[in-house]
């Protein structure tokens, strides 16, 4: 029990912080529970499985091991019948054996010597049945005595590029700035491949589940301090111990940005909570208090989280709330200034100087040169670069925003000597690219598109053109108002109270 107690106090965040590095740089790692892919239903339990194994296949983790007494050989990789039998060292173990069997897995790695396992396996606490919560209780209890670290139950486990880990076969292999921790393995996924589709590089990625011993508390404690971690984010249903998560996430806000999206925020969704991950969802105003408090910043969906993402990594953070909108047409103008300036934000009149500029290279026909900049007519990458660092250089403006029509500018396609679609994206990026650097003011791009195949064709050329020049790109002109609002505040609280 001594072991415990000390494991226990290992987790606060008053100790090292850094001391659950090792989890997230295992050298070799057994799946316990594969099965080979001739052997699967699609959808089955052991279909996700052959998934966890593939993503460390796929992402050429070196030391790797699949672990079930039925079969010989899985993806090319010898299969062995107990984690006992493997030669050498396992760090860490992902297990996808049945709950039943989870005691004599815990057995078997506290033989092997196991530093750490992860448990996808579910049906214990999160159940509502005492018979399961107990069983999940004795699981942990053995590890811990063992100094073994839990991950989990219930959860879709750890993400770090940099380490070759992964969950998902379809995750990027490069790493990124920013880390996320979550209680839903789903929402865990779809972050990854929202932001990841705009360019966004992950750290970790940590999916915790029933966070029975390994806890958001203690994973933004060392978010905190690690250095390949430059913005956290965090997906949380409900808290272990009040206490220790307000001193983790007071210590998390004090030194990087910390975006958090609460699950659990009306009574419907707190009853689905528990059922999920066994979590009590707690009040919602105590913990937007909480938020407040230490500085974090609050969203309300993974989209808004996957543009706050972006936002931090590609647009940076603006001097203050100023805006100014660089679109197409009058209506599209209207639209913008009243999302932005509901969003909290501000859409000043551009000086008379800057104005004067515009009008000698913007035309006069169907323009408006004031704040917003309707300048329908405006297309190619000099007249646009021309454009947009004339806006980006007044004095009374922030950010500039480039909100591009429905379609894109699709239209012009068809017109003599129109660029391609691919030539088309690579233009407008590049002149967005250099407009930043000669201005030094952070400049977005907004396409919102609709479900059409040319139009998204064009999109995808888009999207692509903007990752190669690290732009900025967002699909919702009012989800974007709200994340630039929310990083404005974030960054006025943090000179006031830092």
């Amino acid at each position: 029990m001594a072991a415990s107690a000390s494991r226990a106090e290992a987790r606060g965040p008053d100790s090292d912080p850094l001391a659950l590095d090792f989890l997230f740089r295992p050298r070799s790692v057994a799946v316990a529970g594969v099965s080979p892919p001739e052997r699967l239903e699609r959808g089955t339990f052991a279909g996700v499985s052959l998934a966890f194994f593939t993503a460390l296949v796929e992402m050429g983790f070196p030391e790797l091991y699949p672990v079930n007494p039925k079969y010989g050989e899985i993806l090319g990789h010898r299969c062995y019948a107990s984690v006992r039998d493997i030669p050498g060292p396992v760090d860490h173990v992902i297990s996808c054996v049945p709950a039943h069997a989870v005691l004599g897995l815990v057995e078997d790695c506290i033989a092997k010597g196991v530093r750490s396992i992860h448990f996808f396996t579910a049906g214990f606490g999160e159940t509502g049945e005492e018979e399961r919560a107990e069983l999940e209780r004795r699981v942990v209890a053995r590890a811990r005595e063992a100094g073994i670290r839990v991950l989990g139950p219930n959860c879709m486990g750890l993400y770090v590029p940099a380490s070759r880990l992964s969950f998902s076969p379809e995750f990027p292999r490069e790493s990124g700035p920013i880390s996320f921790i979550s209680q839903s393995g789903g929402h865990a996924t779809d972050l990854v491949q929202a932001a990841a589709s705009r360019g966004v590089r992950f750290a970790k990625v940590v999916s915790y589940g029933n966070a029975s011993d390994i806890d958001e508390s203690e994973l933004l404690s060392y978010l905190a301090h690690d250095p390949e971690t430059r913005v956290i984010c965090a997906y949380i249903e409900g808290v272990k111990d009040g206490r220790r998560f307000l001193a983790a996430m007071r210590e998390a806000a004090a030194r990087k940005p910390v975006v958090v999206l609460k699950g659990g925020r009306t009574a419907v969704g707190g009853r689905a909570t528990l059922s999920h991950t066994g979590s009590l969802a707690g009040s919602m105003q105590v913990f937007d208090a909480l938020l407040r408090q230490v500085g974090a910043i609050r969203v309300d969906s993974v989209e808004e989280m996957a543009d706050a993402c972006v936002a931090f990594q590609f647009l940076g953070v603006p001097d203050g709330p100023r805006v100014a909108v660089v679109g197409a047409g009058g209506g599209f103008s209207v639209y913008a200034a009243d999302e932005l300036t509901e969003a909290g934000l501000e859409l000043p009149e551009l000086p008379s100087e800057t104005q004067e500029a515009l009008r000698r290279f913007v035309p006069l026909a169907g323009t408006s040169v004031r704040n917003p900049v309707d300048t329908v007519t405006v297309f190619g990458e000099q007249l646009l670069y021309d454009t947009l660092s004339t806006v980006a250089s007044a004095s009374n403006i922030d950010v500039v925003l480039l909100q591009l029509g429905f379609g894109l500018g699709r239209a012009q396609r068809d017109l003599p000597g129109a660029p391609s679609d691919e030539q088309w994206a690579r233009e407008l990026a590049s002149a967005v690219a250099r407009a930043r650097e000669t201005t030094g003011k952070p400049i977005g791009v907004v396409a919102r598109t609709f479900p059409k195949r040319d139009v998204n064709e064009r999109l995808l050329a888009l999207v692509e053109a903007c990752i190669d020049r690290h732009v900025p790109l967002f699909l919702s002109l009012p989800g974007l108002a709200r994340v630039i609002a929310k990083i404005v505040r974030w960054r006025r609280w943090h000179e006031v109270e830092g």
